[in-house]
């Protein structure tokens, strides 16, 4: 295995709950990890609200495959959970079948979003699954999950580019997904005002030229919220989105709100 250089991440930490699409959130953090010479972290977080939830005497969930009304208590929710620990474990021994890749799975309990900023420290790189999803999927994954996993797997990578060392790390880390995937790159650059455009693109494709590649594609992100972010990734179809973020803790909130909204891993990179 290829020894690590200046600047590479320590860890690539993926964090996943109960509604992610893990397939595609471990297949990206893998690539990354093998693509920088990083350690691969995954994080399979028990919501603490559905844990109490299950706690509550009349608590009812509605069947994936029979649409019938059950009881939903503690215990059904402890087997689950463990069904859903035991394949995301399989899923990152194949990942790591495939390619050079040292990793470790912990199973807690918490919020997504405070477990991860808990977990993390400045030199990591986050990938996040997708949440808007049922919190309680039961055993069985479903047919449509699979099939926008596969998908997103050929879709483009975006990176979002604003001229700072973060979003050079995050050119570094799109190139490293892109050359494991079938997927293009995508480069958003975001600038306030129109005249920023061509200073950020030289220095992209100063960057990229250094590794004898080039961007597929340049788009221009005005307004740099969240939500454009969102729709800028939708529209495109993409795969895996890289963020630069200038402090984690700070945007935490933003941060759920993005994942929300894209049916994709989002890859935050300090």
């Amino acid at each position: 295995m290829p020894q690590p250089v200046p600047g590479d991440a320590k860890r690539i930490v993926v964090a996943l709950d109960t509604g992610s699409l893990s397939g595609v959130a471990i297949d990206a953090a893998a690539r990354l990890a093998a693509g920088l010479h990083a350690e691969l972290q995954a994080l399979f977080v028990e919501d603490s609200k559905l844990r109490r939830l299950a706690d509550l005497p009349f608590a009812r969930e509605l069947g994936n495959m029979s649409a019938q009304h059950r009881r939903f208590d503690a215990a059904e929710l402890d087997r689950a959970i463990r069904v859903q620990a035991r394949q995301l474990r399989h899923a990152l021994e194949a990942a790591a079948r495939e390619r050079p890749l040292i990793w470790s799975l912990e199973v807690v309990r918490g919020d997504l979003i405070a477990v991860l900023l808990e977990h993390t420290s400045a030199a990591d790189l986050v990938v996040l699954g997708r949440t808007r999803r049922p919190a309680y999927l039961g055993v069985r994954v479903p047919t449509v999950a699979r099939r926008i996993e596969r998908l997103a797997m050929r879709h483009p990578v975006v990176a979002v580019f604003d001229g700072t060392a973060a979003a050079t790390r995050a050119l570094d880390a799109a190139l490293a997904l892109e050359r494991r995937s079938k997927g293009e790159l995508v480069v958003a650059i975001r600038a306030p005002q129109q005249e920023q455009i061509a200073a950020l693109r030289a220095q992209v494709d100063a960057a990229l030229a250094v590794q004898r590649r080039a961007a597929s594609e340049y788009l221009w992100l005005q307004d740099a919220g969240i939500a454009n972010i969102a729709e800028t990734a939708k529209r495109r179809r993409a795969g895996v989105v890289l963020l630069p973020v200038a402090d984690l803790a700070r945007a935490e909130h933003e941060f759920e709100g993005l994942v929300d909204e894209i049916a994709c891993p989002v890859v935050l990179i300090p």
